[in-house]
């Protein structure tokens, strides 16, 4: 029950080992004072300097625990404490009276002796067992707020000493006998001590037992301070002559306990908030479970012990998904609810013991110690499904699923934030799969966010190197093979990474936010090329320019827009814009609002890669859309593929019937393109007739394709 808790400081190891010690001394101690004849006599002078010194720092120690209690009282509204302190007020002034009323002390009130002095020994000893056990079994309950009635029971406590003083201090006389010159202790006096004992060690047991409900207590000094004033208590029934070692020996085992007994009320009146600050540090608010420093903390020892028993330790991140859209639509209250609702199925779904903490947001982790990955890889499973269950919050039933990252085994030596760092990249992963998914951590995950972050960087400054270019795929018409416009497509070549695919590239940029730089660039080169052209006396046709997710969002897209065509000298309706189905049904309202603007502006819009999107037509109807470009898997396989063939057949169909131009993708074959005319698509562009092209290239293939459509057909 004693042993040092894990990290504890050397000062309070210390302190109780020296306890240990003197407890386990205090056994061959009694043991050799149990014979009379081994009590050293000590000069009455000299016994009574050295019980005046014991006495006078008991009174001190008792008097700072009164003390101490009071003030935890009007700090903490802690009952215990109140209940605590009145009765070591008790004691302070009992032990006071015992110290004055000893043999060769001046007279107080009536004469002084042994006698007189052991009842105010006795009353202490009570006061002192009762108010211990009384503070172990008091539940910690708030204290009264009226101060005139925590004051009226100190008063109390005075008037109850008085009155127990009354006789021991008037009429010693009147009492029973504790002591007789020449014989020692009575019978009623070694009854009454064995008393006082058997209190003490019935609060020692009560602590031992109900150890888990006590709390802010310095569990190990209380403990040692009962045990310490029990073994005082068995000197004191020794003792045959007063002035004698065993006497002596009662005294400074007393004492010791009452300094124990001060370190453990100190714990709970002067360490409790600090102890509390630093949960507040170490554990979230609104769950009570640990925090990001409360895992760093519990991470680093697990990882340390996993490196000396080389164990398994694993680590699950678990966050929800879409958590924003629960604050959006009902407010960051029930948000809070949901948060304290997944905390506790998360604990119901973990074994017993394993720690659990919230990291930040809607982020939790699962740290599990000693299972092999397996075993890991089976717990997050069974949180992914525990998750998908629907969540009552009020009047709300909220259905939420999440995406776990696993770190299934950290490595030797590994640090708490290199395992927290591949998590998240895992977690990452699984959000970028679709979410409501595990991801495990492996080296490939890492490589991928070490390449992802390279290609940040550098794209940060690919700007301002010049590295961005534009190519232009051409656009022709199907059935007389014109070429009717161009497809502004990005490419960028970097100084140090070389080429780097638009694939790879582009989500980098738009997680990145650089879209919209990249973007609004590429907006005005293409314009700016356009225009060239017309300058060189060419008559290039449209220019069709992908708009990103975040830029169809951008407030001034229509103005901005606007300007660049006004820079420009081009008219609206040169300029197309391509869209996909998924920004449009993002928003239904703000998208139909910033198509509305387009339109009045002139822009045409073309959905791009047609049919990979939202089932639902209806927005073809609704929205002022122009063009539908038919995605390149479709154009793949036919006319041999049945049903992309169908699938094409009826996208021309629905286009034609809503007055919309199709333009198929990808194409690549003489067959393709006969499917294609043969069933009156009106644009297409691919490999068959041209891949996307440098500006210079461009120049040459408008001025070729200009001087075949003067010629006179042969």
């Amino acid at each position: 029950m004693l042993e040092d808790r894990p990290g504890a400081m050397q000062g309070p190891a210390l302190r109780r080992i020296v306890g240990m010690l003197l407890l386990a001394l205090a056994v061959p101690l009694l043991a050799w004072q149990s014979t009379p004849s081994h009590q050293l006599p000590i000069p009455h002078a000299d016994f009574l300097a050295l019980h005046s010194l014991l006495e006078i720092f008991a009174v001190a120690v008792a008097a700072l625990v009164f003390f101490v209690g009071m003030g935890t009282t009007g700090a903490e509204r802690s009952t215990r404490a109140m209940l605590l302190g009145g009765a070591f007020l008790a004691v302070a002034l009992f032990d006071a009276q015992h110290l004055l009323s000893y043999a060769g002390m001046p007279d107080v009130v009536s004469a002084n002796s042994p006698h007189k002095s052991i009842l105010f020994w006795l009353l202490s000893r009570y006061a002192a067992g009762i108010g211990l056990l009384g503070y172990l079994l008091l539940a910690e309950r708030p204290l009264p707020v009226s101060r005139l009635r925590r004051q009226g029971w100190y008063a109390g406590i005075l008037l109850l000493v008085l009155c127990a003083s009354w006789f021991p201090l008037t009429a010693p006389e009147r009492l029973a006998p504790m002591y007789r010159e020449g014989i020692g202790l009575t019978p009623l006096k070694i009854r009454l001590e064995w008393g006082a004992c058997a209190l003490y060690l019935g609060g020692a047991l009560l602590l031992v037992l109900r150890r888990r409900r006590q709390v802010d207590i310095d569990f190990n000094s209380l403990l040692l301070a009962l045990l310490l004033l029990a073994a005082s208590e068995l000197f004191f029934i020794l003792y045959v002559r007063v002035a004698s070692t065993a006497n002596l020996l009662g005294h400074a085992y007393k004492l010791v306990a009452y300094y124990f007994l001060y370190r453990a009320i100190y714990a709970e009146a002067i360490r409790r908030p600090f102890r509390r600050m630093r949960d507040m540090l170490t554990h979230d608010v609104l769950t009570g479970l640990p925090n990001r420093v409360g895992l760093a903390e519990h991470l680093e020892q697990v990882l340390a012990r996993r490196e000396a028993a080389n164990g398994d330790c694993a680590l699950l991140l678990l966050g929800l998904d879409h958590f924003r859209h629960v604050n959006d639509t009902l407010g960051y209250a029930q948000g809070d609810r949901l948060l304290v609702a997944v905390a506790s199925r998360i604990r119901a779904s973990v074994p017993k013991g394993v720690f659990v903490a919230r990291l930040s947001g809607d982020e939790f982790v699962v740290v599990l110690e000693g299972q092999p990955p397996a075993a890991a890889r089976e717990l997050g499973e069974l949180l992914l499904q525990a998750m998908t269950r629907e969540f009552g919050i009020g009047q709300d039933r909220i259905q939420i699923s999440a995406s776990i990252g696993l770190m299934a085994s950290a490595e030797p030596g590994q640090a708490a934030g290199a395992v927290m760092r591949h998590a998240d990249l895992a977690l990452h992963r699984a959000k970028q799969s679709g979410r409501n998914c595990m991801e495990v951590y492996d080296r490939s995950v890492g490589a991928e966010f070490d390449r992802q972050m390279l290609l940040e960087s550098q794209l940060r400054v690919a700007l301002e190197r010049g590295e961005l270019l534009l190519h232009y795929q051409p656009q022709w018409n199907v059935r007389s093979g014109a070429l009717v416009g161009w497809e502004a497509l990005l490419r960028w070549h970097s100084a140090e990474l070389g080429k780097v695919a638009p694939g790879e590239f582009v989500p980098v940029a738009e997680r990145s936010g650089l879209i919209l730089a990249i973007g609004n660039w590429v907006l005005r080169e293409a314009c700016r090329q356009l225009r060239a052209w017309r300058d060189a006396g060419l008559a290039p046709g449209t220019m069709a320019v992908n708009l990103s997710a975040r830029q169809f969002r951008q407030r001034d897209l229509v103005d901005m827009v606007g300007q660049v065509l006004r820079e420009n000298d081009l008219l609206p309706s040169s300029l197309e814009l391509e869209i996909t189905e998924s920004m449009l049904m993002d928003d239904l309202a703000a998208a139909a609002a910033v198509l509305g603007d387009l339109q009045k502006l002139g822009v045409n819009i073309a959905i791009d890669d047609f049919g990979t999107g939202y089932s639902s037509l209806g927005y073809l109807k609704a929205f002022p859309l122009h063009c539908l470009k038919i995605d390149r898997s479709f154009i793949a396989d036919v006319p041999g593929d049945a049903s992309d063939a169908a699938i094409v057949r009826t996208i021309i169909a629905l286009a034609d019937n809503l007055g919309l131009r199709v333009l198929a993708e990808g194409v690549e074959t003489q067959a393709q393109l006969a499917f294609l005319r043969e069933h009156h698509c009106a644009q297409m562009q691919g490999y068959l007739k041209a891949p996307p092209l440098p500006a210079k290239q461009c120049l040459a293939l408008l001025q070729q394709s200009q001087r075949e459509e003067v010629l006179p057909a042969p």
